[in-house]
Formats: structure tokens, sequence, C-alpha cells
């Protein structure tokens, strides 16, 4: 079963590297995998401190196939 976290259920109006709302999906095998993968997005793409935002990620993960 897949991990997943949308950017967009954590920040609702941000904006992707495309100009529009942002739609990115960060996937893992674990709560771990889902939590770095969003860190990083949200640093390099919202200049965001992801590692700050660990809560609010697991808050928001979901799981794929259970």
């Amino acid at each position: 079963m897949v991990k997943f976290a949308r950017c967009n259920a954590l920040l609702s109006l941000a904006i992707g590297t495309d100009g529009k709302g942002c739609r990115y999906v960060a996937k893992g095998e674990s709560e771990n995998d889902v939590v770095s993968d969003m860190a990083s997005h949200m640093t390099s793409v919202h200049q965001l401190e992801g590692p700050e935002m660990t809560e609010n990620i697991l808050a928001v993960t979901r799981t794929h196939g259970s």
C-alpha cells in the first residue's frame, strides 16, 4: 500500500511551478517517506520550512489501496 499527501491539502492557495494551483503529490512506502518528500517539495517550490510542518503533513497523509 502506498501512502500519499497532496500539497493542496496543506496549502490550498499555493501556486505550483507552472503558475497554477499546486497539485504535487508526495508518495512513499511509509509516513516518514511522505513527510520527507513533501518537506523537500515545500522547501524547494514554496520556500517554506517543511520539517516544521511534520504534524500537518502527517494529518493529511492517506493510504491508497487499503
